[in-house]
């Protein structure tokens, strides 16, 4: 029997996030269990089995592709995480619908579509 995720996100807002190439976008996870614990990326699929914001693995976050940061000028709750996404001059044009997926130490939680880069 599968286990409750930890954290879940609910929704987006706005409801599909359009980033362009080297725009800081803010944008709102809902849901509950949301900390700035969690890590957050964008996967071209539901399950957040792949991570097209850090295609090498690597852990130099100055790396990634697609940057996902906490946006510290809001207010972030368990319910509400404000975040602020920026992809980089680097980010390949994904024509797929991404997800936006957040993992809990390491372990795959949920993800929520729409994320369109620009």
């Amino acid at each position: 029997m599968p286990t409750k995720p930890e954290v879940k996100i609910e929704r987006l807002e706005p409801a599909t996030v359009v980033a362009p190439l080297l725009v800081r976008t803010p944008f709102k996870l809902i849901g509950y269990g949301l900390s700035k614990d969690i890590y957050v990326y964008i996967s071209t699929r539901e399950d957040g089995g792949d991570d097209v914001s850090n295609p090498d693995g690597s852990n130099d976050a100055s790396t990634y592709k697609i940057k996902i940061v906490p946006d510290d000028s809001s207010t972030s709750t368990d319910r509400v995480l404000s975040l602020i996404a920026k992809p980089e001059l680097d980010a390949l044009p994904i024509d797929k619908p991404l997800w936006v997926a957040v993992k809990l130490n390491g372990k795959f939680e949920d993800a929520q579509p729409t994320f369109k880069l620009a």
